[in-house]
């Protein structure tokens, strides 16, 4: 009995490890989405923070130099919550471009996969019709062979 060789098999290799780093890239892109994000929400909260030791120094009697100073802080912390949320935006444009290669390159690996399953389905098939022919013959001569040893007579 011959044995099935898909003979696309090195182009079906190549497609499962180039989805396979796609699916790697993509978890890092998000992962470095996630680094992202969380940036934006430390940089809320030191916001958060500095708006609360405005306040708290605002009630106290300070002078206005110190008062410019908290302003300037916030103001600083603000720029930098800016820059954190163009950051996750970036990030997260990164990751919508690696789950779309992610899904393009597993699309041409199923492709492949299925035309590998259609391929052994044939070849299973035509085994089965060369096995259904080798029986039917055998079975032909049997009763041939049954036959002629009913006409003659000793």
């Amino acid at each position: 009995m011959a044995r099935f060789r898909f003979r696309a098999q090195p182009a079906l290799d190549l497609r499962i490890r180039e989805y396979e780093g796609a699916q790697r890239e993509l978890a890092e892109a998000e992962r470095l989405r996630d680094i992202a994000g969380a940036a934006v929400q430390a940089a809320g909260v030191a916001i958060a923070g500095a708006h609360e030791a405005s306040a708290a120094r605002t009630a106290q009697a300070g002078t206005v130099t110190e008062l410019q100073w908290y302003r300037t802080w916030i103001v600083r912390l603000e720029h930098e919550r800016t820059a954190a949320r163009h950051r996750l935006a970036v990030r997260e444009t990164g990751v919508r471009a690696a789950a779309e290669a992610c899904r393009s390159a597993h699309q041409r690996c199923e492709a492949l996969e299925k035309f590998k399953a259609r391929a052994r389905s044939a070849f299973e098939a035509a085994e089965a019709a060369a096995d259904r022919k080798l029986i039917d013959e055998l079975a032909t001569r049997r009763f041939v062979a049954a036959r002629s040893t009913e006409g003659v007579t000793p």
